[in-house]
């Protein structure tokens, strides 16, 4: 007797295996060394004019010899991940720390959110793309599968807690995630463990990722004295605080590791 599935069937017995016996094991995923502790929800910030409003701005400074790009062996999936991917976690640049989330912290009102809106995170080739990016609390992360093969996305808030485990098995599957905890979330695949990536989710507008030398830019900033904060998946937080005088600048620049 011939037994036939429907596509149906088939998609649902890819998933299972995805999320259960069919994916490489991987050791537990420890809380990230000073991993952010949430902040304060996009619900409880407020939009309001900035009167007299100044600016933070600064570099993350990167000290000591950067560390070498990882070579990696692939073994699975290499018709599409290929046989080797290298991979360079820490983005240095004229002595700066790329890659870096800066914000300042416990800001309850100020300017709008501008273009930070919800975001993609692409698996292509078996890499996330982009390695980081920012997304408003609330707002609607789209997953991608560019890949013809099986992916099993599995986000961690603070690289601890799960927050939803996702079978993709089909090219170009497009699955929204509303992003509700605010916080670095970090994303990888159950089947194919080298695949790495961080979605931040910002609780009010006056978020930056730093650029390719380490600086960033704070703009409309309300007078006043402010707790300012940087944030790298590898070297953790730290905190800086700043007064802000009506229409002046003041610097935040952090050194790390």
């Amino acid at each position: 007797m011939r037994i036939r599935f429907s596509p149906l069937a088939i998609i649902t017995i890819l998933t299972l295996v995805a999320c259960g016996g069919g994916a490489e094991k991987s050791a537990p995923r420890q809380r990230a060394a000073g991993a952010a502790a949430p902040a304060a929800g996009a619900a409880g910030y407020t939009v309001a004019a900035v009167s007299g409003g100044g600016s933070v701005s600064g570099k993350v400074a990167f000290t000591g010899e950067a560390p070498a790009a990882e070579t990696l062996e692939i073994t699975k999936d290499t018709s599409v991940c290929g046989t080797e991917k290298q991979f360079q976690t820490v983005q240095v640049s004229g002595g700066g720390l790329g890659n870096a989330v800066v914000w300042i912290d416990g800001i309850a009102s100020g300017k709008d959110w501008g273009s930070m809106d919800g975001g993609t995170i692409d698996q292509k080739n078996c890499v996330y793309t982009p390695a980081i990016q920012l997304v408003k609390a609330g707002d609607t992360l789209n997953i991608v599968n560019s890949d013809p093969i099986l992916h099993n996305i599995h986000a961690y808030h603070n690289d601890k807690e799960t927050l939803f485990n996702l079978a993709q098995p089909m090219q170009g599957m497009s699955t929204p995630k509303t992003m509700d905890k605010t916080g670095p979330v970090h994303m990888k695949c159950d089947v194919h463990s080298w695949m790495s990536g961080w979605v931040f989710v910002a609780g009010h507008p006056y978020y930056s990722v730093t650029g390719a030398d380490g600086s960033f830019s704070l703009a409309d900033v309300p007078a006043g004295t402010h707790t300012v904060k940087a944030w790298h998946p590898k070297y953790g937080e730290k905190s800086a605080s700043v007064t802000v005088a009506a229409g002046g600048t003041a610097d935040a620049s952090f050194s790390m590791p």
